[in-house]
């Protein structure tokens, strides 16, 4: 019982430290969750307006183009009014206009990079074959190889009054813009923050690694297939890319081809719940550990305690020459015996033995060899009881009582004799000296209701007297028929 509740508090103790340790790591996930998920709609709220101020700018440039009084003024006011909105736009690396053919209208800066063969360009194509008027972003193109400036062009389709294809309208805005609007997040030390197009091109990273290349495509990427079914949330996978758990958490810029990701190492939001869990795991099974130790210990002490209760016991109950039982036991099963013939009917027998002369052999050879005497013929009368119910005892002094449970009076005597000539034929004790004998006298009584059990002790004891009066060396049996005695044969 006490190891079941031992074990039993030990699993509560580690189930209740697990929970909550599960529980704290599932508080953890989500911390982070919601914490990156705020930085994706923030760097998504800053997108989506500056990108609405690169369209406003290229929808007053297109709607200018198109007035008939702009003709009538100077070159100068004409492109001071034509790129006016466009000093608003951050980041910007000009602004220029095509014709249907692709050659250059007007342009915000002398020295603004306008791709070579533009109307090849699928930006310009997709003006083209298509009658949408809708802000269009190119894929991300190195403008200056030398400084690694990279680029994305944002532009509108230009139409004629009969809604034929005009030209473009386009504005180019580095990328650099979103490592400043990058620069101050908090993304742990191996986070990173990217930017993708729809189509699965990778439009910027911060901080930059040499892993992924600016344009690279990633739609056949897992993670990535994922984020286009979703559009918006956060889930825990591993990075096709860096080969280690990652939380990604994403959204799809509104109205925009656009995808921002926030990914977080697994281990940069884990490892201070992996601290902590250490350190409580650890106590908690040095506790575990403890309280087992101790039950063990106390285990131990009362099984230490009970075999000495029951040394003590058995030493109460035992003689201790003999390693029979004693007289107190005796009178305990013999009660016990008594009683339940009683109830059931059966004979009960009760044999008792006396060494005979002893007193003379003890003046001779003295009390050590006494001793010796009466412990060689206690083995002698307990070599001769094989059944677990019956009871072999020392009486006292030189005397010793069997009980005999369900035996008759012909067993009885049969017993009894066979103890006698055992006893007749052991080795002598001592050197010179002839062999010991015995006087046994028995009783054999079926219990009647009422009647006592000293009514079997006295007839043994009768039986007895008898034995030793008759010449000694003999067996001497009282029933209900009356008293029977077996005289000894001659020893050979």
């Amino acid at each position: 019982m006490l190891i079941g509740t031992a074990v039993c508090t030990v699993v509560v103790i580690l189930s209740i430290v697990g929970f909550l340790l599960v529980r704290e790591y599932r508080n953890t996930e989500e911390d982070a969750k919601r914490s990156a998920l705020n930085i994706v709609q923030l760097i998504n709220r800053d997108i989506r307006n500056t990108f609405s101020i690169y369209d406003s700018a290229l929808s007053s440039l297109i709607e200018l183009l198109q007035t008939k009084a702009l003709s009538t003024l100077p070159t100068q006011t004409q492109h001071s009014l034509l790129f006016d909105r466009t000093n608003e736009t951050p980041s910007n690396a000009g602004f220029f206009v095509l014709d249907a053919q692709g050659k250059l209208i007007t342009r915000s800066k002398p020295d603004i990079h306008i791709p070579d063969n533009a109307n090849q360009q699928p930006w310009f194509k997709a003006h083209l074959n298509s009658t949408s008027t809708d802000l269009n972003i190119s894929h991300p193109y190195l403008a200056n190889p030398d400084t690694q400036d990279w680029v994305i062009i944002l532009s509108r389709r230009v139409s004629a009054p009969d809604g034929a294809f005009a030209g473009v309208a386009a504005g180019e805005m580095k990328l650099a813009y979103f490592q400043s609007l990058f620069r101050g997040l908090d993304i742990g030390p191996t986070g990173n923050i990217s930017i993708l197009n729809t189509d699965g091109t990778l439009m910027m990273q911060y901080p930059p690694t040499t892993v992924l290349a600016i344009g690279q495509d990633l739609s056949h990427a897992s993670n990535f297939i994922r984020l286009i079914n979703d559009r918006y949330g956060s889930f825990m996978a591993i990075s096709g890319v860096y080969h280690h758990k990652r939380l990604f958490n994403f959204a799809q810029v509104r109205d925009l081809p656009i995808i921002v990701v926030v990914a977080v190492s697994a281990w940069s939001i884990f490892d201070n719940w992996q601290h902590t869990a250490l350190i409580i795991g650890s106590v908690t099974l040095m506790l575990c550990l403890g309280l087992l130790w101790l039950t063990w210990l106390l285990i131990r002490e009362l099984h230490l305690r009970h075999y000495a209760e029951h040394e003590l016991a058995a030493l109460a109950s035992t003689d201790p020459m003999t390693g029979l039982a004693n007289r107190r036991t005796l009178d305990r099963i013999l009660d016990l015996e008594w009683r339940r013939v009683q109830r059931t009917g059966n004979p009960v027998s009760l044999i008792m033995i006396d060494i005979d002369h002893f007193k003379t052999f003890n003046d001779s050879y003295g009390h050590q060899a006494g001793d010796e005497a009466i412990r060689q013929v206690a083995q002698v009368i307990k070599a001769h009881v094989r059944r677990p119910a019956d009871l072999t005892a020392r009486y006292g002094g030189e005397e010793f009582a069997l009980v005999l449970t369900e035996t008759d009076a012909a067993g009885t005597r049969q017993l009894s004799e066979k103890i006698r000539l055992a006893v007749e034929y052991m080795p002598p004790v001592m050197p010179g000296h002839r062999t010991l004998t015995v006087s046994v006298g028995s009783c054999t009584r079926y219990a009647k209701p009422g009647e006592h059990q000293d009514t079997l002790l006295s007839a043994a004891d009768k039986a007895l007297y008898q034995a030793k009066k008759g010449g000694r060396n003999r067996v001497v049996n009282i029933n209900e028929t009356g008293l029977n005695a077996l005289k000894p044969k001659p020893a050979s």
